[in-house]
């Protein structure tokens, strides 16, 4: 089932602007028995084994003690090799000159701890650990290097394309520079001084550059512009010369009604065609009306100048939001966006269902080009959608769910499931993460590998662990690993060599 594959039924969804409401309801479900109907186990691919792929039964973590650094293991429910990364607070850190701290795990689900070519692994080091970011090998997980003493290093991704394997793109610690800097030989390779100080880097530190490594969008409270970092005929000479598009100041919202000015900035990303911008907005002090979880769709022309991207009227959206196709588009939460490859490689939005009274199913896409709704995933004893990947860039059609914990009995419940994305129900399931999840740097937080074969989470260890606990103040980052045994363990003596 996907594209327009749930027929009437879809059809009736796609045309019903209300998600409130009884009738909407009615409408909404129908989706759930179409997905439901239609689930089928997943194909493994070529050279990945090891995870479960029906989606029917809801599995119970069994006790598993937390898993010494460096040592492998198998995760007895799913099959899946399981490695701790990071290691105990205080121990030193070999190679580095520095200690392990309490707080030694990714970044965030959004942003794409691997390099390009999966030869290094960028993790963060807090709470008394030093320095604190490290690189680790991509294979081996063994620390190779720290930051580059003169490398202002604040708010980075890692350019996606193998050809700058070895750089990160980011925004100075002050927000008046963006960079590409080569950190294996401490050189700066790029720069540009941007048009007002970018407020917490890069799309309010949740947003992503263009699947080409050439645009990204940088944003303040009331403002963003899009940079060409690497500018090309017809559009312009290459670098050095300068692109940065018009600036768009943020106009009026009513997020809230009767106050029209509310409209915070909670984060930016521009889309991986560098076609579109999806504008998430924040929570005030006070609850939003309808939900807070709104997103607006903005359109990038070739000169770089953003304007609202006017959605299809039919197209679903919630509450007092039904009525405003200018940009708008159903309500999603800790949402990232992909290209679809079973929709010719459309820009799409991927993320939790937020939209009050709405009963599809918890995890939800969403086409930029005109706003049509696609639920992934059957509603029916689903657990609840706590974070969202697309960082598996190089394999399309899969999106990677953080599920959340404390439901028992229910499916996927404290579970890093993969759906995917042509809507028929097919997931790949790669573990628990055995975490209470009980603060936020403790959250899984899952980000695949780019081929997908990997996922990287965080966890406290301090959930179903039987005799051998972690604590609730320390967290650590795990791999679970898909990849084929005799795959795996050729990649890893090449690296080693």
């Amino acid at each position: 089932m996907g594209g327009d594959g749930l027929g009437a039924c879809y059809t009736s969804i796609h045309m019903q602007t209300l998600a409130v409401g009884p009738r909407a309801v009615r409408l909404l479900a129908c989706v759930g028995i179409a997905v439901l109907a239609s689930a089928t186990r997943a194909q493994l691919a070529t050279g990945m084994t090891g995870t479960l792929t029906d989606p029917s039964p809801a599995i119970a973590a069994r006790p598993l003690a937390r898993p010494s650094y460096l040592a492998p293991s198998v995760d007895p429910r799913f099959h899946t090799r399981l490695l701790r990364i990071t290691d105990d607070p205080g121990r030193l850190i070999p190679g580095v000159e520095g200690v392990w701290g309490a707080d030694a795990r990714h970044v965030y689900s959004k942003q794409q701890p691997w390099n390009a070519t999966g030869t290094m692994l960028a993790v963060e080091n807090r709470s008394g650990g030093r320095p604190s970011k490290l690189i680790l090998d991509g294979e081996t997980y063994e620390p190779k290097f720290a930051p580059c003493a003169d490398y202002d290093v604040y708010d980075y991704r890692w350019h996606p394309s193998p050809e700058h394997a070895n750089e990160q793109i980011n925004v100075s610690r002050d927000g008046t520079e963006l960079m590409w800097f080569d950190v294996v030989n401490c050189k700066k390779t790029r720069s540009w001084t941007l048009p007002f100080p970018a407020g917490y880097g890069i799309g309010s530190g949740e947003g992503n550059v263009s699947a080409d490594g050439r645009y990204v969008v940088i944003s303040d409270s009331t403002r963003m512009v899009v940079v060409d970092m690497d500018p090309h005929a017809p559009n312009a000479p290459p670098y050095p010369y300068v692109r940065i598009g018009p600036v768009y100041t943020f106009e009026p919202c009513s997020l809230k009604v009767g106050e029209p000015d509310f409209c915070p900035n909670g984060n930016i990303s521009i889309s991986p065609s560098g076609r579109y911008i999806d504008v998430k907005f924040a929570q005030g002090s006070e609850p939003c009306d309808t939900t807070c979880d709104m997103h607006r769709i903005f359109e990038v022309d070739s000169a770089l100048v953003i304007r609202p991207h006017n959605m299809d009227t039919r197209s679903l959206r919630c509450g007092s939001f039904a009525s405003r196709p200018n940009g708008w588009v159903f309500p999603l939460k800790h949402a990232d966006m992909a290209l679809d490859p079973f929709d010719h490689d459309e820009d799409v939005l991927l993320g939790g269902r937020a939209c009050p009274g709405s009963s599809i199913g918890r995890v939800v896409k969403v086409r930029l080009r005109d706003g049509k709704v696609t639920a992934l995933s059957d509603p029916v004893n689903e657990a609840s959608f706590m974070h969202g990947s697309a960082r598996n860039t190089g394999r399309p059609g899969w999106f990677y769910v953080t599920y959340a914990r404390g439901t028992p009995g229910k499916r996927f419940d404290g579970e890093i499931v993969a759906v995917k994305m042509d809507g028929s129900g097919a997931v790949e399931r790669f573990g628990h993460y055995h975490s209470t999840a009980s603060v936020y740097r403790s959250q899984a937080q899952a980000v695949p590998s780019a081929d997908g074969r990997r996922v990287l989470f965080a966890s406290d260890w301090a959930e179903d662990c039987g005799d051998g606990c972690g604590s609730r103040s320390v967290f650590n980052d795990y791999v679970f690993d898909a990849r084929d045994t005799t795959q795996a363990a050729s990649t890893a003596i090449k690296r080693r060599r």
